[in-house]
């Protein structure tokens, strides 16, 4: 047995010193199960390494690697389990038909984003055209409500302004009286007592009108109202292109590049053909070991491993018997 067929055995699982003792048909059924596990592993292996590239972000190329030895991993260990079993397991052949309508739904996914990659930007960029429309659509109207609301308070404060200039003008000026009393004794009494008397005084001072403080109160909030509407009307004039260099600058997601090839794929009865025909691919190559596994009769190999377990149920059912007796 050379070193080729031992790590064989290793990476599917199966017993090297039992496969020695088989016939032809064992080692032909071992050497088509390590051709389709290969298969699957390369694949994978090179899905993976462009998930990494195009959605993990990983720029090193021995961290692409290293996704993809982890999914070449995980497909091995699906693969191993079905090899494995003992018997046919028709309930674990289902469930491998469903994960292989899941993977091959994932795989051809990933390879029509790379065949139609062309055809995905574009279709990104157009739907990504539609984005800043309705989004530009919408921030203008926040501006023109913004830009109305602090015009209308600008109007009214400035009709409040022509009402107080018109009262200033016509009084510019008012009069602050202010009155104060004292006591003084007037004279004495009879009785020898002081006589006290109030005394007011009136002093009157003339100010500017307190309207003219509310006047230039408002002139400030005027002003302040007036950088705010110059600044919206710039942010107005730029907002397409903000709002286009924000969109634009995004990096496309996994979702989005998924959206574009459902939208590429339906627009056109030859790119639905070509993603069927990967589909159809993908899904044979996944069944390929289940087919292997599960659509021929058993080999030596497998007979071999059937009877050691019948072998050790019957001396364990013996040994249960003789001791309950």
């Amino acid at each position: 047995m050379n070193k080729a067929t031992n790590f064989g055995c290793q990476l599917i699982g199966w017993d090297a010193k039992i496969l020695s003792t088989c016939g032809e048909a064992s080692k032909r059924q071992f050497r088509k199960l390590i051709s389709a596990v290969s298969i699957m592993m390369i694949l994978w292996g090179t899905v993976g390494y462009c998930f990494a590239d195009n959605y993990l972000n990983i720029t090193s190329i021995f961290g692409r690697i290293g996704v993809s030895l982890v999914f070449m991993t995980i497909i091995l260990c699906i693969e191993r389990v079905i090899i494995l079993s003992v018997g046919k397991n028709h309930g674990m052949a289902l469930m491998r038909l469903f994960l292989a309508l899941c993977m091959a739904i994932l795989g051809a996914s990933i390879f029509d984003q790379l065949i139609f990659h062309n055809d995905i930007q574009q279709e990104i960029a157009s739907h990504r055209e539609d984005v800043i429309t309705k989004t530009v659509n919408k921030r203008l109207a926040v501006y023109d409500s913004d830009i109305a609301r602090i015009t209308m308070a600008v109007d009214s404060i400035s009709r409040c302004n022509d009402e107080l200039y018109k009262q200033i003008e016509a009084k510019p000026t008012t009069t602050v009286t202010a009155v104060s009393s004292s006591e003084q004794i007037a004279g004495m009494g009879e009785d020898g007592k002081p006589i006290k008397t109030t005394v007011q005084s009136v002093n009157k001072t003339i100010v500017p009108n307190p309207r003219i403080a509310q006047a230039q109160g408002n002139e400030e909030q005027i002003k302040i109202y007036t950088e705010q509407l110059e600044q919206l009307r710039l942010d107005k004039k730029d907002i397409d292109k903000t709002t286009r260099d924000e969109i634009n600058s995004r990096p496309t997601g996994f979702i989005e590049e998924l959206e574009a090839t459902i939208r590429v794929i339906s627009q056109s009865w030859v790119s639905l053909t070509f993603y069927l025909v990967m589909f159809a691919f993908l899904i044979f190559l996944e069944l390929f070991v289940l087919t292997i596994k599960m659509g021929e009769k058993p080999c030596n190999y497998e007979l071999i491993v059937e009877h050691q377990l019948s072998h050790k149920r019957t001396m364990l059912h013996n040994t249960e018997v003789s001791l309950t007796n």
